[in-house]
């Protein structure tokens, strides 16, 4: 098997982990409390998630880049530059869904889904309480939905600058589809045992679930294993 430098990890938070961890819902608790921010509460349960997992058994670095609510967009720009400082890395890049996307929005106060690069991440996740932390009360994500949100599955592309970009700089990248749409290359696309994506394989598997519907400890603990397995192959 090659010998990484470290692991980076880009997705949603089903790559951050969200919700896991003993003090999950004190993290979330400072968080609407507006004590701490949406990254610095996602950096607690990072410890605990897969990409943490597959590092510590290869004995290497992990920066995990996930933020809860991020979109493939951001993903991608953090890739460009994390990739350069980070070669010869394993890259673990989940894809959530296409109706996220992201712009600079500068402005002062509590929004959810903004991050430290003053980028905030908008779509349907913010919609639905079950999934998200709460429904976002800044209009402007409504504005996003009932306006200029229009459905476009650009995964292929994604996978496509993903793959040149990793390649580029002596990397080697897992792409990992985490909701159920169509991805019609196979190209470093992990299958999640016959599933297709993250979602349909953790309930197939019957992993039980957050109240806010994330995967707990042992579907991440058992996507770690898949991967390593699927390196040393």
């Amino acid at each position: 098997m090659k010998q990484f430098s470290s692991v980076l990890a880009f997705g949603d938070s089903n790559v951050a982990g969200c919700e896991l961890g003993d003090l999950s819902q004190v993290m979330m608790d400072n968080y609407f409390q507006c004590k701490i921010t949406m990254e610095e509460m996602d950096e607690y349960w990072k410890k605990f998630a897969f990409p943490q997992i597959v590092a510590d058994k290869l004995n290497i670095p992990c920066y995990n880049y996930s933020l809860s609510g991020g979109s493939n967009d951001r993903s991608l720009r953090l890739l460009t530059t994390a990739i350069q400082q980070h070669p010869n890395s394993l890259v673990l890049f989940g894809y959530t869904s296409t109706d996220r996307t992201e712009f600079y929005y500068p402005e002062h106060g509590s929004f959810y889904g903004i991050d430290k690069d003053n980028f905030l991440q908008v779509g349907m996740q913010w919609q639905h309480g079950i999934q998200a932390f709460t429904k976002m009360t800044h209009p402007i994500n409504s504005l996003f939905i009932d306006k200029f949100l229009y459905p476009y599955n650009n995964l292929d592309q994604i996978i496509y600058i993903v793959n040149a970009l990793c390649k580029v700089n002596n990397a080697r990248v897992i792409n990992l589809p985490l909701f159920h749409e169509t991805i019609s290359t196979l190209d470093n696309v992990f299958d999640f045992e016959g599933h297709g994506n993250y979602m349909t394989w953790g309930v197939n598997n019957n992993f039980k679930l957050t109240i806010r519907h994330h995967f707990k400890q042992d579907a991440h603990n058992r996507l770690a294993e898949l991967i390593i397995k699927q390196l040393l192959s």
